[in-house]
């Protein structure tokens, strides 16, 4: 009985404990509110979004007639971590080494008092969470299949200049007025390379998302796969009273749009680089006319 209750009390306090971590993190990193001032140059107009390591906010350059940039800052309940101050970094060092107009420029970095900053170019549009989700738009596969291609080229050269992004996903792709893409968030980009990153054990992580991290160019393959899943089931309608079932049960596919999202997933055999993605995409665009309007 006495070890029955000792557990659970240890029970209690490890539940107590994790319960207070979180209200901490949530008092240190409350956002900035719109007119606050960085950095004594910049001003908050509102947030863009909050991440695990990170707070992006969109502001006005005020030595640069009100010019629009994002600012992010590491958490404060990040930043003396053994991970916060590493990945600003390395998103730094990533973003330094980059020069595409799909790819936020690295504006200036900076500290003010324990915080630290960097600035980067504002890349204007709509993610394509919101265009799917609020905006409800649909994509039919001639449109996926080309919206993938767009997003393929930055792709490349990410992966051209020794980098792997590791994070992409439909909120950190911008779908621009012109219509023309940006791949956003670089704070998991890192080197390719054969060795963990450092500080991560991505032998904790779940399947899914120990792909997601690998530091090599297939965990974007990977990201890439799922993005297009995304875009093709946004036409997608289940009819009712249906059981859920795999994406190959439920999407009418043609075989090699099939089996070229199973390579891209891992489940057959992996292409070997962005190239090798690049030709099979444009040969299945080739082959998938787009429907006249």
């Amino acid at each position: 009985m006495r070890n029955r209750i000792g557990k659970r009390l240890e029970g209690i306090q490890a539940a107590a404990g994790i319960a207070l971590q979180r209200l901490r993190e949530a008092a240190l990193d409350r956002p900035l509110r719109p007119g606050a001032a960085i950095g004594g140059r910049y001003r908050v107009e509102r947030v863009l979004g909050i991440g695990s390591y990170g707070i992006s906010y969109l502001c006005a350059d005020l030595h640069d007639e009100g010019a629009p940039c994002v600012v992010k800052q590491v958490k404060p309940s990040k930043r003396g971590g053994r991970k916060g101050k590493p990945i600003f970094e390395r998103e730094a060092a990533t973003l330094a080494a980059l020069d595409h107009p799909g790819v936020p420029k690295l504006l200036g970095r900076f500290r003010e008092r324990r915080d630290l900053f960097l600035v980067m170019e504002y890349k204007r549009g709509r993610n394509l969470e919101d265009v799917l989700f609020a905006d409800e738009r649909t994509f039919a596969l001639p449109e996926a299949l080309r919206l993938l291609r767009r997003l393929s080229d930055i792709v490349a050269y990410v992966h051209r200049a020794g980098f792997v992004h590791r994070d992409i996903r439909i909120p950190n792709v911008m779908l621009r007025e012109d219509g023309t893409l940006a791949l956003i968030d670089f704070g998991l980009a890192c080197p390719v390379s054969d060795e963990p990153v450092d500080g991560e054990e991505t032998e904790r992580y779940a399947e899914e998302k120990r792909i997601r991290r690998e530091p090599v160019a297939a965990s974007d393959f990977y990201a890439l796969g799922h993005f297009l899943l995304f875009l093709l089931y946004a036409e997608f309608e289940p009819k009712e009273n249906e059981p859920e079932r795999g994406w190959e049960e439920e999407l009418d596919l043609p075989s090699g749009v099939r089996r070229f999202i199973r390579r891209l997933l891992q489940l057959d055999e992996p292409f070997g680089d962005i190239g090798e993605v690049v030709r099979e995409l444009d040969r299945l665009i080739e082959q998938t006319p787009a429907k006249p309007e």
